[in-house]
């Protein structure tokens, strides 16, 4: 067999390793590019790195996830859990919609998500609890700006008062 040309020789590896590159974004690992104000302060118009594999299993309140909008299954949305299957949590008042503070129990299978800036997020208050299947990673780290980079905390709870009753774990 001839020798590649020398412009040639790079494109064998880097066509090996492209099944690799889509297995790591589809399963283990992807980036995110954040275009809201749903999470100020904790993310803004960052770039994220969001944990694919086990996306649902150990969800702890204040954790950040990328999930499936229940209002339009196209778009991905990030936002904080708040509260767990079991537990009730109160909700906020919403923009052309009810005055809030009606108390909801989270159903089986589904958690509470809210974003950190309550009157720029379309959440739970909208739509109520999300099914875990929706939940697609558990965002861990912003990759971007430098000087935002590091790991994303989930000591933050959200919004004070919103978690009124912790089911027992």
């Amino acid at each position: 067999m001839p020798p590649l040309h020398p412009l040639l020789s790079p494109i064998p590896p880097l066509l090996l390793s492209l099944p690799m590159l889509i297995f790591v974004t589809n399963h283990l690992y992807s980036l995110h590019s954040i275009r809201g104000r749903s999470m100020s302060p904790t993310l803004s118009r960052d770039i994220i790195l969001a944990q694919r594999h086990h996306a649902t299993a150990n969800l702890q309140r204040g954790q950040v996830v990328l999930y499936r909008s229940p209002m339009d299954p196209e778009r991905v949305a990030v936002k904080r859990v708040v509260a767990l299957e079991g537990d009730v949590v109160v909700t906020r008042p919403v923009a052309g919609g009810g005055m809030g503070g009606e108390m909801v129990r989270v159903e089986g299978g589904k958690v509470w998500v809210e974003g950190d800036e309550g009157f720029w997020s379309v959440d739970s208050n909208v739509y109520g609890a999300i099914p875990k299947a929706l939940i697609e990673a558990k965002v861990t780290y912003v990759v971007w700006p430098p000087s935002r980079a590091g790991r994303v905390k989930v000591d933050y709870m959200g919004r004070v008062g919103a978690l009124k009753y912790r089911a027992p774990e």
